[in-house]
């Protein structure tokens, strides 16, 4: 090893500024292989790193060939022994930490499963918000949607050292790569048309990092500039963007030596994002665990394009993209994230009881662009530097390009024609597909943060999950492969403007906000100061349920479904007790639900959910009645109304309760019953009440009812 004396003029250039290099022509057509017993420098060892030297020195084992890999990273490893199963981040590497269903799954393909205590939460759902009300997907069977910790930080958290990025480059050492703590300064070829790093680092650090000692090694940081160069045979630069927090990109000392080197290479473009890391001190997130809140909106005064709300055992990660992210002082990022919490839509997502508290923040860039020509004679460029998925699974898109460019340099060649036709493909092809994706972006945040476009919206989705069987889904699939990035942009816009997807959304969508604004209207329901909440029950529960309740009886369920069949449910944050203290209120003069106009509901006998109680209905206009009689009460479970008078006679209504999971309980309402049919004129009475009491009608009363219980139940629990 020598001291860094390039032959090679390091002054820095401005991007397109070709510098005098002779060599160049001559080698830049000239197919070049990687050599036998090949030398690789990796400069970076976060997650594109880590992918490229697993990939590659798998790979290459697998062909016989002999490789030696050596990692170049900047942050300090701790506790890098061998007892200890991981080498572990001192820092923060500036990512949400999401784990897409296509990263879980193509990490699994290569044999690498995720530790369980590198795994913070395991996502059940995704909720997408939108101004009417949010719209929860659920994870489909057989995908899988994780948070982790890149970093070390917060440094409050317990195990801070087990991280995703620490599991990642501890499999590269295992593969066989070396790791030196040190920060590359430039990059430069030597006369050979060799890749030459310079880098800088404290006395024995590469020596400390390739042959572990059995106790701990700590390192504070770099506090002395020993500068040394290495000749490779190949380098990837897998930096990333955020060498320092937000920097810029094409000022960047490191990225103008690369500039050199390659003319035609230009950053791709990126924007700022906040990042947060909050605790609660009130330890109320359990309440929301198992849940991903993808947000396209904000306020008038806060203006959000996009963010994430993720939950990860006693911690909550925020990433905040827009307008006011991107003229912000870093001095203001912290107000910035207080106006976030207190949008409307955000303060119902967070337990009523939390005190959230920053414990780190940061102002990281994000690539929302692809570089221009990130390769040149056996070098290129990976991960972020090169190109991100917009807006989403910047993980994946490491794990893509680090896998292709190793398949390259081994495949087909390390020479910039090569890298430009295989690595160079993949390249472009997220490029195009991004381009898809920012269209979507439009539509979505159009449609999610207007309030009618929302409700259309909402009521679509809502709507075929109410009367199509899964499978046959087409809206909640879009809107999952969008959140979650479990689709290619193209194909989900493809799908989005389907004509099936547009009819959908006229119908179910269009149609029905028209239909339920008009009953609104009708029966004087007023949404001012309520929380709107979903309610829509999928189709396949509303016959499990069904069965439930005539087995609860004692009975064999009826052969069909009744003349009207409605099913609701709502989550509540609070316990049993308080969802049953507001269901007790029911016919009570007082209740503060279920008042609408041109209907009276009042208790005649009994006591709040006592067996026997009776309630009646009455529709003064219609001159018609009915009355229910509490009939079977199974502790916390079941309220088991029957229709005892009037229509419907023999009908159910019940309230059933569940633990959707610790602190939230899900209230879920049946209604069936069957219409007389009559004879002669009584034939036509029938069919007119049928007429007047349409099963809308029942959703729409029932929705803006149970809102309102939630509402008191939380309040009731404090």
């Amino acid at each position: 090893m020598k001291k860094h004396t390039p032959s090679t003029s390091t002054t820095q250039l401005a991007f397109g500024q070709k510098p005098r290099i002779p060599w160049v022509s001559k080698w830049r057509s000239v197919h070049l292989s990687l050599p036998e017993k090949a030398s690789v420098a990796v400069v970076g060892g976060g997650p594109a790193g880590s992918f490229f030297a697993i990939r590659l020195m798998r790979r290459a084992r697998e062909r016989g060939k002999e490789v030696e890999v050596v990692i170049f990273e900047r942050k300090q490893e701790v506790c890098f022994y061998r007892p200890a199963p991981f080498s572990s981040w001192e820092g923060c590497n500036y990512c949400a930490g999401g784990l897409s269903p296509r990263l879980v799954e193509a990490l699994r393909n290569e044999g690498l499963e995720i530790p369980e205590e590198v795994i913070e939460s395991r996502a059940s759902e995704i909720i997408v918000h939108a101004d009417w009300k949010s719209i929860p997907l659920a994870v489909p069977e057989g995908r899988e949607l994780l948070s982790v910790f890149r970093g070390s930080r917060p440094r409050e958290r317990a195990m801070r050292y087990v991280n995703f990025d620490t599991w990642l480059l501890n499999l590269a050492i295992e593969q066989g790569a070396r790791v030196i703590t040190a920060e590359v300064v430039s990059i430069r070829y030597s006369d050979q048309g060799n890749p030459v790093v310079s880098y800088r680092s404290p006395d024995k650090s590469e020596e400390n990092a390739a042959v572990p000692d059995e106790s701990a090694i700590r390192l504070s940081g770099i506090t002395t500039s020993t500068e040394s160069t290495r000749e490779f045979d190949f380098a990837v630069v897998a930096s990333g963007v955020n060498r320092r927090p937000g920097m810029d990109v094409r000022s960047d000392p490191l990225l103008a030596t690369l500039g050199q080197m390659m003319p035609r290479f230009r950053p791709p473009k990126v924007r700022r994002a906040v990042i947060v890391e909050m605790t609660d001190l009130n330890e109320q997130l359990r309440v929301i665990e198992g849940e991903l809140h993808f947000i396209q909106y904000g306020s008038k005064e806060l203006h959000v394009e996009m963010a994430s709300v993720m939950p990860k055992r006693g911690w909550i990660t925020t990433a905040i993209l827009g307008k006011s992210v991107d003229q912000a002082e870093p001095s203001s990022l912290l107000k910035i994230v207080e106006k976030f919490l207190e949008l409307p839509h955000i303060r119902r997502l967070i337990p009523y009881r939390s005190k959230l508290v920053p414990r780190c923040c940061c102002n990281p860039n994000m690539t929302v662009g692809a570089a221009k020509h990130p390769f040149g004679n056996r070098i290129a460029l990976t991960g972020d530097l090169a190109i991100a998925r917009l807006y989403k699974d910047g993980l994946y898109s490491a794990f893509l390009t680090s896998s292709a460019l190793a398949d390259c340099v081994l495949d087909c060649g390390i020479d910039e024609r090569s890298l430009r036709r295989k690595f160079g493909k993949v390249v472009r092809q997220m490029e195009a597909d991004n381009r898809y994706g920012r269209w979507i972006f439009r539509l979505s945040r159009l449609m999610l943060g207007h309030p009618t476009l929302s409700r259309v919206l909402y009521l679509a989705v809502i709507m075929e999950r109410m009367t199509t069987p899964r499978e046959r889904h087409r809206l909640a699939p879009v809107l999952w492969g969008v959140a979650s990035g479990d689709a290619s942009y193209r194909a989900s816009l493809v799908r989005m403007l389907h004509p099936s997807s547009i009819w959908q959304i006229l119908t179910g969508g269009v149609f029905v906000t028209i239909r339920d604004v008009l009953t609104e209207h009708i029966f004087g329901l007023d949404w001012t100061g309520i929380p709107r909440y979903m309610t829509g029950v999928p189709v396949e529960r509303v016959e499990e349920t069904r069965r439930a309740l005539f087995a609860v009886q004692g009975l064999e369920p009826p052969e069909r479904a009744p003349d009207v069949e409605s099913m609701f449910s709502i989550r509540i944050r609070a316990g049993k007790q308080a969802v049953l203290r507001q269901l007790g209120a029911f016919g009570d003069p007082e209740r503060q639900y279920l008042k609408p106009r041109l209907l009276k509901i009042r208790r005649l006998k009994g006591k709040p959910n006592e067996v026997g109680t009776v309630i009646r209905y009455d529709v003064p206009l219609a001159r018609l009645h009915f009355s229910v009689a509490l009939e079977k009460v199974e502790p916390e479970r079941y309220l088991l109304y029957r229709i005892v008078e009037g229509l419907g006679e023999g009908g159910i209504l019940a309230f059933m309760l569940d633990e959707f999971r610790p602190g939230v309980s899900l209230l879920t309402i049946y209604v069936g019953f069957d219409f007389p049919r009559g004879r002669g004129m009584g034939r036509i009475g029938w069919a007119l009440a049928r007429w007047l009491f349409p099963d809308f009608a029942h959703h729409v009363v029932w929705n803006h009812s149970l809102c309102q219980i939630r509402r008191l139940a939380e309040l009731d629990e404090g």
